[in-house]
Parts: structure tokens; sequence; C-alpha cells
């Protein structure tokens, strides 16, 4: 359904009626089905990190449709240190067709030591985007082995 513009002329004593209740319900049906993709790794990913690298080209790149406008981007995820050196980190960030968006740094770095799981997670608000079809690519980069648990999740939706 498509976004009606909703009724702003109201006056005291006006009547709600069954066309005022339709547009409402149809926004709201609206609002619900804005356009999404979303990923899930379904096994845990080792890399040796350098340079900013696609985590999973298979199941963490995204394809999504807007309308244009701003659009949500989430990642996250469970990682581990391999190897005997005390820390590593990783670095996070995606890029939309081919621009990367965090630029050298990225967008979230996670720092580890020990051999424990630790938490990675960014949420990335991106304004005005222009309608179309947008290639989403989740990267990461670091200094050592790492690995990414099974479940992490990668999103975009049109807000």
């Amino acid at each position: 359904m498509t976004w009606t513009a909703p009724k702003t002329d109201w006056s005291n004593g006006d009547l709600v009626t069954a066309a005022d209740l339709n547009a409402i319900g149809e926004n709201v049906t609206a609002i619900r089905n804005l356009p999404k993709a979303t990923s899930a790794t379904t096994e845990e990913i080792v890399k040796l990190l350098g340079d900013f690298a696609d985590v999973d080209s298979a199941n963490l790149n995204l394809t999504l449709s807007t309308a244009g406008g701003d659009v949500m981007v989430h990642f996250h995820g469970s990682l581990k240190r391999i190897g005997s050196a005390n820390w590593t980190y990783a670095r996070f960030d995606f890029d939309i067709d081919g621009t990367q968006k965090g630029g050298v740094n990225g967008i979230a770095t996670v720092y580890m030591t020990g051999h424990f799981y630790w938490s990675a997670s960014f949420t990335h608000l991106i304004q005005d985007l222009s309608p179309g079809s947008h290639t989403f690519n989740l990267k990461w980069k670091g200094d050592r082995t790492v690995s990414l648990a099974a479940g992490a999740q990668f999103w975009a939706r049109e807000v």
C-alpha cells in the first residue's frame, strides 16, 4: 500500500469517516512494509584480517530497493581472538554501492584480549539516499586472525 496524505484540517465537531479510518490503516500498513533487507551468518567465519574486506560476501551483503530518503543499517555479532597474541582488534564498516562509509578506521572497533567472545555492533543512519536499488557490503579489518560466531546479523531498512 502507498502512503496517503492524512487529513490535517480538522475542526471541532468533525466526525471521523470510513475514508479517514481507511487512510489511517493504509498508512500504518505502508510504514510496516517499508523496504528492508536482512541476512545472518550460518556458520563461524575465521579470517586473518588485513585491509578492509567483505566479511562474508555470500551471506552478509544486501540489496535494497528504496523509494529515496533515510536508511538505517545495523550489524551485530560475537568475535573471538584466534592465536597466541595477547590482544587484537577488529574494525567494522560497510559500503553502499562500492563507497565505504566510515573511512580509514570504519564505524566500530572491538579490542579483544584473552580467548573470550566479544560483542561487536553498530547502527548507522544514512540520510537522503537516492531512490533505486542499492548494495550494502559489510566490511572488516584488523591485525590478526579472528572468528565471527554463527548468527551474526546485518540488515538495512528504509526509515
